[in-house]
């Protein structure tokens, strides 16, 4: 989080939460320093979800070795 920004692209961002107003602040600032896109995941019965997505950066970052420099950006067609 400290340097979102990889080969000049900003990677995603996710999070949960039941408040809008809450949800639209954390947006912004992870906007301001340079996340691309924001994905909500639900509310908060998605907290357990979003905790399984972040164990597999953690598989692929330590324990398979790829090192702390990844991140997760969505791609559309």
């Amino acid at each position: 989080m400290l340097d979102p920004i990889y080969q000049d692209a900003g990677i995603d961002m996710f999070y949960v939460g039941n408040n809008e107003e809450a949800n639209q602040v954390a947006i912004q600032l992870a906007k301001d320093i340079g996340f691309a896109n924001c994905y909500n995941f639900g509310g908060a019965d998605k907290v357990a979800l979003l905790e399984q997505f972040a164990l597999s950066w953690i598989n692929l970052a330590i324990m398979q070795g790829h090192g702390r420099n990844i991140a997760f950006k969505i791609i559309k067609r």
